[in-house]
């Protein structure tokens, strides 16, 4: 019976191994999911990392050395669930421990690999959360609601569950503070900068808001982190007996659209409340500032469909309204339909020097930017009460796709064209349902339900590259184009079809979601997706 026991754990640990990682082509970092914090439930310390769980972030992991964060541990690495519950990093074995709702996993490299045992299967209830997580020089303890549970520390084996451990010498990582003495000195002797003050347990940012201490947690080379309900990581010394506030990479929870200039990224969520504004995100550090609605004057809250940047100007597209900022001045301003914003979801939003145009579920509107109001051309009311899809402004003519078609519209020569009208149409399908456009190279990808056709400037002509069949008929949110290959955004994730050989790869992994928006950047991929910003460095898939 014992050897059964091994051959039954052997098995269990290769099956975790299977599905440690999203695919096996990959190396931990080349998939990156960034998102929200939420809460913070437990920190512990390591030889080169602070690792932070959080409540919907997964693990955020911060540099002790160079006082920084790097890139995090999610779902995206193998972890069953980005609501971290637990961690703790093991000095004896170098292993990190991590917990999930119902699971608990190790890793050996702390990136990736990562081995998960169900928490029924230790003899607790699928209701069991595991609280906290310490360790012995030979064994792993984790605490759940009423009882003890222990581990062998190098292979996870369970070896009983004892209603209080029967060790004394136990290093628990940080758990849920509720009062304990380390950490109360610490509230009552350090300084909080950047605003924010100390009422007991009490948090007050300069606003006056009130969060809580959620945990806290002193490393053995003085450095000290504190963590709140609000998803803020508080850090500092023993020495300097100081704390500042550190936020890890961006504050939204999922990503509707995003507007890249090159050196920093603009955020926008769907879920106004919970990702409380729009980011911006300086690639090259990777930290953010966030434009909350609350704080900030004359921002009305609202879902951000779509985002447009240039000349120190940024243009967000809510729900019948446009969120103006001019980085010049540091003021924002909230544009009504009163004011040209058409009513129902802005879904794009593009722009020249002059004008400013909107795209939207009820029409189209154009709106001069030197007055901010409207300045009609008369083709609104062909596209009234008619989505709007995608409106892209190439080479001096603004493209519409909408439900109704693919249409042109040119400023020199005032009069709305149909696609049909540009040049020589070599398939019977209609274009309806227009989703999304791209220009890549002179030339013009279309999306819709015919499939992706395309339009050589240069030619006049129009051919259907694919039909829609290729990509089982999904709705495509998003598109990007390169040389060689077609990246499409839908609803379960991410396609890349090669424009050459047709060839098709679906990368479906559950922590991608929905694809609302595609940046290519060389060779990587920046996504905007319903579970956060995910970071793909495509070019190992090739």
């Amino acid at each position: 019976m014992p050897g059964l026991n091994y051959k039954i754990i052997l098995l269990i640990l290769l099956l975790s191994d299977l599905c440690g990682q999203p695919d096996p082509r990959f190396r931990p970092f080349d998939w990156v999911l960034y998102s929200g914090a939420e809460t913070v439930s437990s920190i512990t310390e390591g030889y080169t990392f602070a690792y932070i769980g959080t409540g919907s972030g997964g693990l955020k992991r911060f540099n002790l050395y160079g006082n920084y964060f790097d890139e995090p541990i999610t779902t995206a690495q193998g972890l069953k669930n980005n609501n971290i519950t637990a961690v703790h990093f093991d000095k004896s074995t170098g292993l990190l421990w991590v917990s999930t709702p119902g699971h608990i996993q190790y890793s050996f490299s702390r990136e990736g690999d990562w081995y998960a045992f169900d928490l029924q299967n230790l003899g607790l209830s699928r209701y069991d959360r595991i609280k906290q997580i310490g360790s012995s020089s030979s064994y792993i303890w984790l605490k759940a609601r009423s009882s003890f549970v222990k581990l062998d520390h190098s292979s996870g084996t369970l070896i009983g569950i004892y209603p209080t451990p029967d060790e004394l010498d136990i290093s628990w990582s940080s758990g849920r503070y509720n009062g304990q003495n380390d950490i109360k000195e610490i509230l009552m002797d350090y300084h909080i900068l950047d605003g924010w003050t100390l009422n007991g347990d009490q948090l007050l940012d300069r606003l006056g808001r009130i969060s809580l201490v959620s945990t806290g947690f002193i490393g053995s080379h003085g450095n000290v982190f504190l963590g709140s309900d609000n998803g803020v990581i508080f850090y500092g010394t023993t020495t300097m007996e100081s704390l500042s506030p550190i936020i890890p990479d961006i504050e939204n929870t999922d990503v509707l659209s995003i507007f890249y200039s090159g050196e920093d990224m603009w955020i926008g969520s769907n879920d106004y409340i919970r990702s409380q504004g729009i980011s911006n995100l300086d690639i090259r550090s990777f930290t953010s500032q966030m434009y909350s609605f609350e704080e900030t004057i004359n921002m009305t809250p609202s879902s951000i469909y779509s985002l447009y940047h240039s000349n120190s100007e940024l243009w967000a597209g809510g729900e019948g309204i446009i969120l103006y900022y001019d980085g010049s001045d540091d003021y924002w301003r909230t544009l009504g339909e009163g004011r040209g914003a058409p009513a129902g979801k802005i879904w794009d939003l593009c722009g020249d020097e002059i004008h400013i145009w909107a795209g939207s579920s009820s029409g189209i509107r154009r709106i001069d930017r030197a007055t901010m109001s409207e300045d009609p051309i008369g083709i609104e009311s062909y596209f009234d009460q008619r989505p709007v899809y995608d409106i892209e402004r190439i080479e001096d003519l603004i493209w519409i796709g909408s439900r109704v078609g693919l249409f042109i519209y040119a400023d020199d020569d005032p009069q709305l064209l149909q696609a049909t009208d540009l040049g020589r149409k070599n398939f019977p399908e209609r274009f309806y349902q227009i989703t999304v456009i791209e220009e890549y190279d002179r030339v013009i990808y279309v999306v819709g339900d015919m499939g992706i056709a395309k339009f050589d400037i240069e030619e006049k002509e129009w051919d259907l590259l694919f039909t829609s069949a290729v990509y089982q008929s999904k709705t495509i949110y998003s598109m990007a184009v390169n040389d060689q290959h077609i990246f499409l955004g839908t609803d379960s994730g991410l396609m890349r079809i090669d424009k050459r050989t047709g060839l098709i790869k679906d990368y479906l992994f559950s922590f991608i979601g929905q694809v609302n928006e595609i940046v290519l950047e060389d060779k990587t991929l920046w996504l905007g997706t319903t579970t956060g910003l995910v970071k793909f460095k495509w070019k190992r898939d090739i």
